[in-house]
């Protein structure tokens, strides 16, 4: 199925995002996903061989992640 867009100039920037969603939903089923971090509102697009990734950014969110649990595995969950 194809789409067309009928809407005013300036307006399909809405319509044009849930089509890109849906076309990386259709080629690549299970690689989009939210971001493993409950703070974290991005949702990520896995690159990974294993289709194992978790975070949006390792930068960010991954190691804000790590360091959270290391820190509750070295001081205890208060």
């Amino acid at each position: 199925m194809t789409w067309e867009l009928d809407l005013p100039e300036g307006h399909t920037a809405a319509a044009r995002a849930v089509l890109a969603w849906d076309g990386l939903r259709l080629s690549s089923p299970g690689r989009l996903r939210p971001c493993a971090n409950p703070e974290c509102r991005l949702f990520l697009l896995d690159h990974s061989k294993p289709n194992s990734a978790r975070w949006c950014s390792m930068v960010v969110c991954g190691n804000r992640m790590k360091a959270r649990r290391h820190y509750q595995r070295t001081r205890g969950e208060k």
